[in-house]
């Protein structure tokens, strides 16, 4: 073995090293998006499986024991299988990009890029019985065949290259470092491709695709500080709508008429109407420094504040029931106190319902933490959530917290009439 080839398998060790990382790291940050991040991680593993099985190839060339012959074989074979694998997994990946970018425009070209798969990898098994591409002979040694040696590089240049014109076409929906990256990691094969058709001994491709790869994984942790910086700014505009929406004045202001008539007629319970509002305006003080989530006891606590002071306004016509199995997790600031509060108010607000019924439970299904809050109030209709209009405006920003602190979900079921179910599913 040369010291050349010494170097690439060098090369194409570290490339293996850092794909496995890579693919850990996206793993990881899977969340930011789980569709990309499978389709680029298997992409990072089809490209480590490509070195592993050029480093084989390289190392055992030469060699004339029979082991060493059938994993030179082998190896070859594996060298052109996932050289033609990657090309349909990379093309998942643009399709992904462009997918979530666009607002759901689809795209099926990969499906093409599939068949030029299917096509390569069928050549290559009727190599195996007719060597008309390359073989391996007695001494180990690659040769190629003379008059289909192209059908590889053919069939690869076809998918690199309409993946590429697909990228370029489509290249608005992409950032700046996206854009170079997918370029890149599709026009470094291209070049390798052409290089390998005069020097078929050199291994250019493999060694761009490893450089590919460093790029286009710099190219998704770009996208990944570009989502946090997204996410955190959406964050701080949730953060301010929750706290606008807890500083309501027409709760205030009944709260405070309820005191003033009960300084009058029952000072006894004044007092302690005043501990439990002091105390729920302590929990929304107290979150205007807190960005993290906080224990479901704590969420409780401040809903338990705002129920008693709203039973002792409604007196008998409203029944508030606990069901609390489990605690011992966490939630956003008052998602499940605005899901109250929203039962209450816009629940029992036409007098249509004699006696209104809250109903607030908390237990652990499986690998997931459950929080229900349920009203047997007047309902709506949840098409009205799309819409954004004022009455919806605590669930839509609830949702959009829970999805963001928890990268969980909140299911709304309600219909008018039936009374309404919130449902806040967070993962273990």
């Amino acid at each position: 073995m040369g010291q050349n080839n010494e170097i690439y398998m060098s090369i194409e060790i570290w490339g293996v090293f850092f794909s496995l990382i890579a693919a850990l790291t996206i793993f990881l940050t899977r969340h930011f998006d789980k569709s990309g991040s499978r389709k680029l991680m298997l992409a990072l593993l089809c490209s480590a499986a490509l070195m592993i099985s050029d480093c084989a190839s390289i190392y055992f060339r030469g060699n004339t024991t029979q082991p060493a012959l059938s994993i030179e074989r082998w190896s070859t074979f594996a060298v052109y299988f996932f050289s033609f694998l990657i090309i349909p997994l990379s093309a998942q990946y643009v399709s992904q990009i462009i997918y979530k970018r666009s607002g759901g425009f689809k795209l099926y070209w990969e499906l093409i890029e599939w068949g030029v798969f299917i096509v390569g990898a069928l050549l290559l098994i009727a190599n195996e019985f007719y060597p008309y591409i390359y073989r391996i002979d007695e001494m180990g040694r690659y040769m190629r065949m003379p008059y289909f040696f192209w059908l590889p590089s053919f069939i690869g240049l076809t998918g690199l290259l309409t993946t590429l014109a697909v990228a370029l076409q489509y290249s608005k929906y992409m950032l700046l470092v996206e854009r170079a990256a997918v370029v890149s990691f599709l026009t470094l094969p291209l070049i390798g491709i052409i290089i390998k058709l005069f020097y078929p001994e050199t291994p250019f491709v493999t060694l761009a695709i490893v450089i590919s790869v460093i790029i286009l994984f710099i190219s998704y942790e770009t996208s990944y500080v570009h989502f946090l910086v997204e996410e955190e700014k959406r964050l701080g505009e949730e953060k301010l709508k929750l706290v606008n929406q807890q500083m309501k004045p027409h709760f205030i202001f009944n709260t405070l008429t309820l005191i003033r008539y009960q300084c009058l007629t029952a000072p006894q319970e004044a007092a302690q109407t005043v501990a439990e509002f002091s105390n729920y305006l302590r929990g929304i003080t107290d979150y205007l420094t807190d960005n993290d989530n906080i224990s479901l006891e704590a969420e409780l606590d401040i809903v338990k504040n705002y129920l008693r002071i709203q039973s002792k306004r409604f007196g008998d016509r409203i029944k508030i029931e606990y069901d609390v199995k489990e605690t011992d997790f966490d939630v956003p600031p008052f998602s499940v106190q605005t899901l109250v509060e929203n039962a209450v108010h816009h629940g029992f607000k036409s007098g249509q319902i004699e006696q209104g019924l809250v109903k607030v439970s908390a237990k652990k299904s499986g690998d997931k933490y459950v929080v229900t809050v349920e009203d047997n109030g007047v309902g709506f209709d949840t098409s009205e959530l799309k819409n954004k209009n004022k009455n919806s405006v605590g669930i839509v920003n609830t949702k959009n917290r829970v999805e963001i602190m928890c990268k969980g979900e909140l299911i709304i079921e309600s219909e008018p009439g039936k009374g309404t179910r919130a449902t806040i599913v967070i993962p273990e």
